[in-house]
């Protein structure tokens, strides 16, 4: 396969990814996902992400505390102990799942195979003691520990056995003869610890966050974010694509443009599937960048009802007929006349999507159920 056939390709598929994805983290309870990069920056992004999606649950404050201890740790343990790998160092993920009652946090990150004994190790000794064995290893660390090449003497690992009152479940996966992916999964309970049961037993399997990853891997997907999509992820999520962004600044703004108009359409119109609320901007969607090449591809998707789908195919199919002079006078027009007779200037968010790519808008909608479609939206440029 040519690299030009690849390039046209790959961006299809991931059209067509997001309608799956969107499937199958509904049917696995998922809060949200994000796979991509993870430095200093990017982890503060993300625990904002984290604490919006909390401030805006039910849960008890103290219970939203221990969450957001857990995944600082959880993110600290990623950023530090990541090990390079060519293009995969970039590959991480993070997971944040509510199934039976019980919160579950899921990091996996890259490894050198060396230090999985080690790893290994620790997690076995720090599973098997009691919460008080675990309070005294943890001030002998403190005083006594082992520092490793990259900090922290293992000792986020038992703040979160601690702080969580469970095992830390975790898993490898080989990537190579020199790197493995490795998983960590914690669990916090909504209440005070209860006997396990048949619905608790899925946890210590790490198959559907492997799959996951490795679809997102093979279809190039630089980042993915999935959840609830307001005004504050939207700034959290804009600051994290810039944090990981290369290019001239004339194509970081194109970039930045085409993002902000993307982001900002999941929020004003995703609609809620289940009809349990119609608040404008806390509903579910999700998001992907990908590249191929020299293609990048921005593919976003959300619920819409069913009797809204013709209207907008309407308006995207008589965007893509323009060219790209006859869309600069059409965007001319449009604004001087709303300017001049002083009314509120339509949404023009997919001809400025098309403006800043160069190229036509792709679509699909996939029908959900008698009220509504999920809309799937994509944009490509060059870089």
């Amino acid at each position: 396969m040519s690299s030009v056939s690849k390039a046209k390709e790959v961006p299809q598929n991931q059209l067509k990814l997001a309608y799956r994805l969107i499937q199958g983290i509904d049917k696995q309870n998922y809060e949200y996902i994000y796979c991509g990069k993870f430095s200093k920056t990017i982890t503060s992004n993300l625990l904002s992400l984290a604490q919006t999606f909390l401030e805006r649950n039910e849960d008890t404050s103290k219970l939203k505390k221990r969450i957001y201890f857990v995944m600082v740790e959880c993110l600290q343990n990623v950023t530090r102990h990541q090990d390079a790998n060519g293009e995969t160092e970039e590959s991480g993920i993070l997971v944040l799942q509510k199934q039976n009652k019980k919160y579950y946090i899921t990091t996996g990150n890259i490894i050198e195979n060396k230090n999985i004994d080690r790893l290994s190790s620790m997690l076995d000794k720090v599973n098997s003691m009691t919460a008080d064995e675990l309070k005294k290893y943890y001030q002998k660390m403190l005083i006594t520990g082992e520092i490793s090449e990259k900090g922290g003497a293992g000792l986020g690992l038992i703040a979160m056995a601690r702080k969580t009152e469970n095992k830390l479940l975790y898993d490898f996966q080989k990537i190579n003869d020199s790197f493995s992916y490795f998983y960590l999964r914690t669990e916090i309970p909504l209440a005070k610890p209860s006997e396990e049961t048949e619905l608790d037993k899925w946890k210590y399997s790490f198959d559907k966050i492997k799959s996951l990853h490795k679809t997102l891997l093979k279809e190039s997907i630089l980042l993915n974010f999935n959840g609830v999509f307001d005004q504050d992820n939207l700034i959290n999520l804009l600051s994290i694509i810039d944090a990981q962004m290369q290019g001239s600044i004339d194509f970081k703004k194109r970039v930045f443009k085409i993002m902000f108009e993307m982001l900002h359409n999941i929020v004003q119109y995703s609609e809620d599937v289940t009809g349990t609320t119609d608040k404008v901007g806390e509903n579910e969607g999700i998001f992907l960048l990908g590249a191929v090449d020299n293609i990048l591809s921005f593919t976003a998707g959300n619920y819409l009802a069913v009797n809204k789908t013709d209207t907008l195919k309407e308006k995207l199919d008589f965007v893509n007929k323009l060219s790209d002079k006859e869309l600069m006078d059409f965007n001319e027009k449009v604004s001087e006349y709303f300017e001049k007779n002083e009314i509120n200037k339509p949404d023009l968010s997919i001809i400025e999507m098309k403006l800043r790519s160069n190229n036509n808008l792709k679509y699909l909608f996939n029908k959900v159920n008698d009220t509504h479609s999920f809309f799937t939206l994509q944009a490509t440029i060059i870089s």
